[in-house]
């Protein structure tokens, strides 16, 4: 059954008190023999019939629309929150309040126009007719980054016989949910931030070549390596050729953001150092998928599994933008944070070829002669330094201690 129904005491007691006037009129009548009584009878009986079949039927043939549905938005857009409510009942419902409860990422401003009413749950008047499909629809608007679910879903409605309020509770979970991303907070000096190595994109100036991607031969120089001599080549123009290959670069970033500050206990600061790290990687990853860029998400955020923190693999184009703000908003406001340096320890291992590397948020001490192992792997390592304006890339420096707000 989709619907609890909750009803007040005051309801079995209308229907004793029924039960007993019948019985009344019907003493009256055998005692009697009064005609009118038996014609009372007759209708009180009539009453308790239509009575316990509209009583059984509450809620049994109500049926809320439930879709499988996600609506995603940047804060400050809008959009239509839609019920859909089927009544297979021959009993109409009428003169209720149909409420509901969000999460603080969305608001229903035409519903809660007060703030004290945006917290509390929403009354909306509601009246669904026999037969019929009745739709309720009002905008809801992204307030601040998050997800919202709708939950603790009720249908409120006096009672069509005997008037008392009757509740159902709507069981199922509702599957639509709000996800709102972070704000796209600006990050300067992002588009200095890149560095050549090894890998799949072509060019015609690069150190690094695929040796996968035979282009022809030239002549050998002193200098050349010895066994990237072609010797068949060689044979048959009479000197030494050497192989060329298709020169090849690999722009690649690696977002690492740390969600401690300096004074954790501090919640207030805690909160708007999270919100503006999580903006900052926002807009990173914005302005990796438009330059087509390759990146992947380190957050110290803590999770179950056998990798303790989230993580986002490599990847490109608007898809993985996709997944990287719905990332981003699930991270929970007031997340458990791993140990920075044990992050750092974990996925360093995870380095095989060079990489850009920025550190979004504080640089804890140790962290930095974690990374300088990194620096010797040819990896490049900068940090985000926040402003009121945004925020700075800059490259670190040994033993730098700094802080991203």
């Amino acid at each position: 059954m989709m619907w609890k129904k909750d009803v007040t005491s005051d309801h079995s007691r209308s229907f004793d008190y029924i039960l007993l006037a019948l019985l009344v009129f019907f003493l009256i009548g055998v005692i009697f023999r009064t005609p009118v009584a038996f014609i009372g009878v007759g209708i009180f009986t009539a009453y308790l019939i239509i009575y316990k079949i509209y009583d059984r039927t509450i809620g049994k043939k109500l049926e809320l629309i439930n879709e499988d549905k996600t609506i995603k938005l940047f804060p400050g857009e809008e959009e239509n929150l839609r019920f859909e409510l089927k009544n297979w009942s021959n009993f109409p419902m009428i003169n209720g309040y149909f409420k509901i409860k969000m999460g603080p990422a969305v608001k229903a401003y035409t519903i809660a126009k007060d703030e004290k009413e945006y917290w509390k749950q929403l009354r909306i008047p509601l009246s669904v007719l026999q037969k019929r499909n009745t739709i309720i629809e009002f905008p809801i608007v992204a307030e601040q980054r998050g997800v919202s679910k709708v939950n603790n879903i009720e249908f409120d409605f006096p009672h069509l016989l005997n008037f008392n309020l009757v509740t159902l509770v709507y069981k199922p979970i509702y599957k639509t949910e709000f996800i709102v991303y972070p704000k796209l907070l600006p990050v300067h000096g992002i588009e200095a931030v890149f560095h050549m190595m090894p890998g799949d994109g072509r060019t015609n100036f690069s150190p690094f070549e695929d040796i996968q991607s035979h282009l022809g031969t030239r002549d050998y120089n002193y200098s050349d390596p010895f066994h990237r001599i072609n010797w068949n080549a060689s044979v048959k123009s009479q000197t030494l050729q050497t192989n060329i290959y298709e020169k090849v670069v690999d722009i690649s970033y690696v977002f690492i953001v740390n969600l401690n500050t300096e004074d954790d206990t501090n919640m207030a600061r805690f909160n708007k150092n999270l919100e503006n790290l999580l903006s900052y990687t926002a807009y990173l990853s914005e302005y990796a998928t438009k330059t087509g860029v390759p990146y992947e998400i380190f957050i110290n955020a803590r999770k179950p599994g056998k990798v303790p923190y989230v993580h986002l693999p490599e990847g490109e184009g608007r898809d993985h933008y996709a997944h990287a703000l719905e990332m981003l908003a699930r991270i929970h406001k007031q997340s458990m944070a791993l140990p920075f340096n044990e992050m750092l320890y974990r996925i360093g291992k995870q380095f095989i070829k060079p990489k850009t590397i920025i550190i979004v948020g504080d640089v804890p001490a140790g962290a930095t002669e974690i990374m300088d192992g990194w620096k010797q792997a040819q990896n490049t390592v900068f940090q985000i330094k926040g402003s009121e304006e945004g925020a700075m890339v800059k490259p670190l420096t040994r033993g730098e201690m700094s802080n991203a707000n």
